[in-house]
């Protein structure tokens, strides 16, 4: 699996329950079949970037509540 397809695949997980948050250790173990933690944890903190610039117009919103990251869909 390609980091694209990765992200496209992170991109489906959020996309079907638009409202909910996901914590980086569901996530992780969500995609735990597809790639190594490493490769997944190093996508997820690019998303966290991405979603903390604030001209970024990113799909994914990520927030950091009590030492966890919880990344949600953004659209």
């Amino acid at each position: 699996m390609t980091n694209k397809e990765l992200l496209s695949e992170i991109q489906s997980i959020l996309k079907k329950d638009p409202g909910r948050m996901y914590s980086k250790e569901e996530m992780l173990n969500l995609l735990a079949r597809k790639k190594s933690d490493a490769e997944i944890d190093r996508i997820l903190a690019e998303l966290e970037v991405a979603s903390s610039m604030k001209e970024s117009k990113s799909d994914v919103y990520a927030t950091c509540r009590g030492g966890t990251v919880y990344y949600k869909w953004n659209r």
